[in-house]
């Protein structure tokens, strides 16, 4: 899927509507912003919208408050970006999108626990189009590691994935050095889950798959523009429908 400068600088503007709508925003403040070809949320939301939070990665983020269960004491935040690329100075191509959602209240850490994605193909050197994970479904769902583990544990997690390499410590011997190896607890490693490529259109129903083809009928990218909009609207719709429950 190709744009040409306005046609993003619209898209960008329909996406702005759209976490309007969804946010409760009180006012027309801009919530994205557009930046050669990159579309994030803008550093200056208003604080009443808007927090830093830590990715599964370790790193930070703007995200926007979902009014749920209400304005005043959100519990879930949003963030998002979109990624083109320039292949000239009047067309660009779609990369990738994608939904981080977080959990948590103002006063405490807000934690990322699902993960919704669309990444586009890439050619490979005989022209078939090839998408990221080979078989994986595009757009998919991640399910994050903090969805698995306590909210303890999942910090430890981070705090292992930002920290300094520990320098090499001397080994000792005894009784004490035992009692400290039968202790110890390490840290779960959930980061396989990462991989795990979860279907988020998938039309197994309308076209068998052997399950070697690929492109298989998981697998697509947006046709334009306008399906694009519809999906970060639906996404975020969904969000607010089904996380009340």
């Amino acid at each position: 899927m190709e744009a040409t400068p306005t046609e993003l600088r619209k898209h960008a503007t329909r996406i702005n509507a759209v976490l309007q709508d969804t946010c409760d925003a009180p006012d027309p403040a801009p919530l994205v912003h557009l930046t050669d070809g990159t579309i994030t949320l803008a550093t200056s939301c208003p604080r009443a919208l808007s927090r830093e939070v830590t990715t599964d990665l370790g790193l930070r983020e703007m995200a926007l408050r979902l009014p749920i269960p209400d304005n005043r004491n959100p519990r879930f935040w949003i963030a998002m970006q979109e990624q083109w690329k320039w292949k000239s100075k009047h067309k660009a191509c779609f990369v990738e999108c994608g939904l981080r959602l977080y959990m948590g209240d103002r006063s405490e850490e807000a934690i990322q626990f699902l993960r919704l994605e669309w990444v586009a193909p890439i050619s490979d050197d005989d022209g078939t189009q090839i998408y990221q994970g080979k078989h994986a479904g595009h757009p998919h769902w991640h399910v994050d590691r903090s969805a698995l583990v306590g909210q303890e544990e999942y910090f430890r997690s981070l705090e292992t994935l930002t920290a300094p390499a520990p320098e090499e410590e001397v080994e000792e011997f005894g009784e004490a050095a035992d009692s400290v190896g039968e202790t110890a607890q390490p840290v779960l490693d959930f980061s396989w889950l990462q991989k795990m490529h979860l279907p988020a259109r998938a039309q197994w129903m309308q076209s068998e798959w052997d399950g070697n083809q690929v492109p298989g009928p998981h697998q697509c990218e947006p046709n334009n523009l306008g399906e694009l909009i519809h999906w970060w609207a639906g996404a975020l719709r969904y969000f607010s429908a089904e996380l009340p429950r």
